[in-house]
């Protein structure tokens, strides 16, 4: 008699439940623009201004070749000697002025050292570019993967929908027949609501990711996911390590020959440079002019440009230091990476060749059991929980895959990521 009462009071209630509004999200049709991961990379490029940061930088560095390429500046002095004083030094007779100009002739190739230097700063700004492309094209593809996979897990929340609602009608005529009671009834409208629900989070969740990518180009509408993403990534899919790779290793090598133009440099700086000068000297008031010249050169070069040579190759040996860490670490990410693809891929083949098969087969027994009255109602919810819990695995091995390859091809260098990146250049 309890459960009678319990199961009219369900039944009341049941109109409360948003039904209605949430079974249009899966019975929706989506009429929107598809945008692949390629165009939303190229389009993120295209609006970040960090390139053009980067571009500034390199211009920049071609401004100190260009500086680079000048020889110090000619010099033009004017002086007074003996300037009338005041009582014995009044005589103005004894002034003398002196002109001079002076300049400087390098030596030991000072100049193209400068300019080699300069080189290689340009080539290391250039290297910024690079490295912040691939942040980028980081970012938009770890969001694009996101968003398929919450578009996925809302298709999958629109299967169970659909289970839930095709087992609802298997209750309704048990219970029209008086074979189960009302409460059997409540619970599948509750549990038909609950999927609705689910399916409609998933797909706000999606919506809500997608948006968040097109903002990353000032996009303001929705786009749709490139269909069959998830297949072609799992067909495509490599998990080899030919090497490691990264756009700072450029950026380290750029450094490194920087460094050694800088110790080239200091090399030169080492021969003293010659500055001349010529000039005339006038006497007083009278007529009396004398032509003076003069030679200066700088003493004690050759130990401070040693001492500036050693410090950078230091700094050399730093970047080769830096360097080999860092491939270290690139290698035993991209193993990392590779066992954790290989894992998910593993277990991908598991349940799509045994246990998802078995599962869809037990869950039609278990309704057409219920059906002609075999089962009970929580053996088909308990049928139904066990299918979607293997879908959610299979789509969570699928993610662990998908986002793993990706990292294992940005840190090996493979020609589908670089190419990934340049076609959205």
């Amino acid at each position: 008699m309890a459960l009678k009462i319990i199961g009219c009071a369900l039944i009341m209630a049941l109109p409360l439940l948003p039904v209605s509004a949430q079974t249009s999200v899966c019975e929706a049709g989506e009429d929107l623009e598809i945008v692949t991961s390629s165009q939303a990379m190229r389009a993120a490029l295209d609006a970040d201004l960090r390139p053009i940061l980067a571009d500034k930088g390199v211009a920049l560095a071609r401004t100190e070749r260009t500086i680079a390429a000048l020889r110090p500046m000619d010099t033009i002095s004017l002086e007074t000697e003996n300037f009338p004083g005041i009582g014995l030094a009044g005589e103005i007779d004894n002034l003398e002025v002196t002109g001079r100009f002076s300049r400087t002739w390098e030596r030991g190739g000072k100049r193209e050292a400068r300019e080699a230097v300069a080189r290689a700063g340009i080539a290391v700004a250039e290297t910024e570019r690079e490295i912040i492309e691939h942040d980028i094209a980081h970012a938009i593809e770890t969001l694009y993967v996101e968003a398929v996979l919450l578009k996925r897990r809302a298709d999958l929340a629109c299967k169970r929908v659909a289970i839930s609602r095709s087992l609802k009608e298997i209750v309704d005529r048990r219970v029209e027949a008086a074979r189960d009671p009302l409460l059997a009834q409540a619970r599948s409208v509750t549990d038909l609501a609950r999927a609705e629900a689910e399916a409609l989070q998933y797909h706000r969740l999606a919506a809500e990711r997608r948006m968040t990518i097109a903002s990353m180009w000032g996009r303001a509408e929705d786009f749709a996911i490139e269909p069959g993403f998830i297949e072609r990534r799992l067909k495509s899919g490599q998990l080899d390590i030919p090497g490691v790779y990264s756009p700072e290793f450029e950026k380290l090598q750029a450094e490194d020959r920087r460094l050694a133009a800088e110790t080239e440099l200091r090399r030169a700086e080492a021969v003293p440079d010659v500055t001349w000068s010529a000039g005339v000297r006038k006497f007083g008031y009278r007529e009396d002019i004398g032509v003076i010249a003069g030679v200066t050169i700088p003493l004690g070069t050759q130990s401070q440009s040693a001492a500036k040579a050693a410090k950078h190759r230091v700094q050399q040996e730093l970047v080769a230091v830096r360097e080999r860490v860092l491939r270290q670490q690139l290698l035993r990410q991209a193993v990392n990476y590779q066992r954790a693809a290989q894992n998910a891929q593993a277990s991908i083949r598991d349940i799509d060749d045994v246990l998802l098969p078995e599962a869809i087969r037990a869950l039609d027994l278990a309704q057409e059991g219920y059906d002609r009255g075999a089962f009970s109602y929580l053996e088909i919810i308990d049928a139904q929980r066990t299918l979607a819990e293997l879908r959610e695995q299979r789509l969570g091995h699928i993610e662990t895959f998908i986002l793993n390859e990706a990292a294992l091809s940005r840190v090996t260098g493979r020609e589908d990521w670089q190419s990934i990146v340049e076609t959205a250049q």
